[in-house]
């Protein structure tokens, strides 16, 4: 089976990372398919939406290859940049149904999604100072998001959020009980924005991008760079002590 699953119905097409046995991390394998699965949207598409299998949305980076080529990680933070970026700027507006959690990258994805409904007791956010790797490349998208004092807070701190909590600080729009019923309300509203005419969404979510200045490649493209090549020899030694084989 295909790694990231690809369907069309009625106007919206679902992106599925299916990869559950690695907690839908993201390799570049993962990033190719899902580049690829944007770049191909059916053109009757009017929404996108993003899913997961299995128990979480998205566990961020696999750090297991990146214990085993530390070079990988900077692939990982650059082809990161470029997929937040590509999802900021689709014309369609994106829906993320982000149940169970979304760490690390995975929490990086959901920042340029418009809707993002997660998991009440879910866990999202960037716990990767821990193993010496900075979260940086999400800050273009996360400030807009949240605002700036609460992200500099969450990205500092490494704290992990609830879904409750990621809902009252404005990182997910909504919160739901159950796996199923997170799928259910991403479903229905991604169905309901796609019964809506398409050029006053598509108008609409240019805008937000134009004031926000997301369509400046600069915002990303800096920090993506820069953040790309910051790792040290403690990076190195704290992956292969949690991954190294």
């Amino acid at each position: 089976m295909p790694i990231v699953e690809q369907q069309f119905d009625v106007g919206v097409t679902t992106i599925t990372l299916n990869n559950p046995e690695m907690r839908n991390a993201l390799s570049l394998e993962m990033f190719d398919l899902l580049e690829q699965a944007l770049n191909d949207l059916n053109e009757d598409t009017r929404v996108v939406l993003l899913c997961g299998k299995g128990d979480v949305f998205c566990s961020g980076f696999d750090m297991k290859a990146c214990a085993n080529d530390i070079s990988l990680l900077e692939s990982f933070i650059l082809r990161l940049s470029k997929l937040i970026k590509q999802l900021k700027r689709l014309k369609q507006p994106v829906v993320a149904s982000a149940h169970g959690a979304a760490i690390a990258g995975g929490c990086a994805m959901l920042t340029a999604c418009d809707f993002v409904v997660g998991s009440v007791d879910g866990k999202y956010g960037y716990p990767v100072h821990l193993v010496g790797i900075t979260p940086a490349v999400t800050i273009p998208t996360l400030f807009h998001r949240i605002g700036e004092g609460r992200a500099r807070a969450l990205l500092m701190s490494g704290q992990i959020l609830q879904g409750q909590e990621a809902v009252q600080i404005g990182l997910l729009t909504h919160a739901e009980n159950s796996h199923e019923s997170v799928s259910a309300l991403a479903n229905d509203l991604a169905s309901r924005l796609a019964e809506k005419p398409p050029h006053a969404l598509q108008t609409t979510k240019a805008w937000l991008n134009e004031l926000d200045g997301t369509d400046d490649d600069a915002m990303f493209d800096c920090v993506a760079n820069e953040t790309a090549s910051s790792s040290t020899e403690e990076t190195l030694t704290r992956l292969k002590k949690q991954w190294g084989s």
